[in-house]
C-alpha cells in the first residue's frame, strides 16, 4: 500500500510547489525564495468502512521545502516528506520521500532526483534529465533504462503552473494540461485545475511583510493516461508569490492535510 501512496504523494506535492517556476523574468521577480515547513495530519472522512478491509487510521509527519532562485539561471528545490501511517489493524509504517529538482528558467531542461524509503529501507531511486524541444525526451544516466519520449504537448510543471499563477485572480476558472514532473518516470499527468472565488488569509503563522497574505483556493485533479477517474484530487490555498499555506489531498479511502507551520525568506548573493 505505502509504496503506491508514496509515488502519488511525491507527484502532487511536487507538482503544486512548482508554481515557483516561471519562464519570464517579469514573472520571476514576484516569486519568493524560501524555506518552509508543513505539518501533516489525517483529514476527516465520511467513508463507510467494510468489514475485513484495511484502512488508514492515523497519519502524521512533516514536509520540508527549500525553494531557491539560483541567480535567475534556474530554480532549485529540495523537498523532504516524512509520513507515519497506522492502519486499522494497528500496524505502522514510516514513509520518507526525498526529491530534488533543478529546472532552467527557460523551461527547456530539468534534472530531478527521487528517493523513496519504507521504514528506513530504500525502495526506489531515480535520477533523470529531461529536455523539451519539439518533443519531450527523458534520459536516465548511468543506468540501463531506455530513454522515454513524450509528445510535444506535454510540458514541464513551470509552464503549466505559470498559467495558474497568471490567472489566479482573473476571470478564468478552468485550466487543463499534460504535465511531466518525473516522480513516476514513465508517466505524465493530465491535470485539471479549477480556480475558486474563495480567498483566505493566514492567521496561525506570522508572515514576513514581504509575503502577500492573500491566498486563493484552487482545486486540482490528477489523471493518468486516458482514465476518466482521477487518481487523487488536491485542494490548495496559494498566493501570487508561489507560496501555499494549506493542502488537502483526497484519495478514495482517506485524505491528508498539510498546514504551514513556519516559513523564512532566503536571499542569495549573486554578484
Amino acid at each position: 500500500m505505502n509504496l503506491k501512496i508514496n509515488k502519488i504523494l511525491v507527484s502532487f506535492f511536487f507538482s503544486l510547489f512548482l508554481v515557483l517556476f516561471f519562464s519570464s523574468l517579469n514573472a520571476q521577480s514576484n516569486l519568493l525564495s524560501y524555506k518552509s515547513e508543513y505539518e501533516i495530519s489525517l483529514g476527516d472522512s465520511d467513508l463507510v468502512r467494510l468489514p475485513g478491509k484495511t484502512y488508514v487510521d492515523k497519519a502524521s509527519g512533516y514536509l520540508l521545502i527549500d525553494w531557491i532562485n539560483n541567480c535567475d539561471n534556474s530554480w532549485v528545490s529540495n523537498q523532504r516528506m516524512m509520513t507515519r501511517f497506522i492502519n486499522s489493524h494497528g500496524v505502522g509504517t514510516v514513509s520518507e520521500i526525498n526529491y530534488s529538482i533543478n529546472e532552467n528558467t527557460d523551461g527547456k531542461d530539468m534534472d530531478f532526483l527521487l528517493e523513496v524509503k519504507e521504514d528506513a529501507e530504500l525502495v526506489n531511486r531515480v535520477y533523470g534529465e529531461a529536455n523539451l524541444k519539439d518533443k519531450l525526451v527523458v534520459k536516465f544516466p548511468k543506468t540501463d533504462k531506455k530513454d522515454i519520449n513524450f509528445p510535444g504537448e506535454v510540458v514541464f510543471p513551470h509552464k503549466f503552473l505559470e498559467e495558474i499563477i497568471s490567472n489566479l485572480f482573473s476571470d478564468k476558472r478552468m485550466i487543463t494540461k499534460k504535465v511531466y514532473e518525473g516522480t513516476i518516470p514513465e508517466k505524465f499527468f493530465n491535470i485539471s485545475v479549477f480556480i475558486t472565488d474563495k480567498i483566505i488569509k493566514e492567521s496561525d503563522v506570522k508572515l514576513s511583510e514581504k509575503i502577500n497574505n492573500k491566498f486563493k483556493q484552487i482545486r486540482m485533479s490528477y489523471y493518468q493516461d486516458n482514465d476518466q477517474t482521477p487518481i487523487f484530487e488536491q485542494t490548495v490555498n496559494l498566493n501570487d508569490q508561489g507560496l501555499a499555506n494549506y493542502f488537502k489531498y483526497d484519495y478514495t479511502e482517506y485524505s491528508l492535510v498539510l498546514k504551514l507551520k513556519k516559513v523564512s525568506l532566503v536571499s542569495l548573493d549573486c554578484d
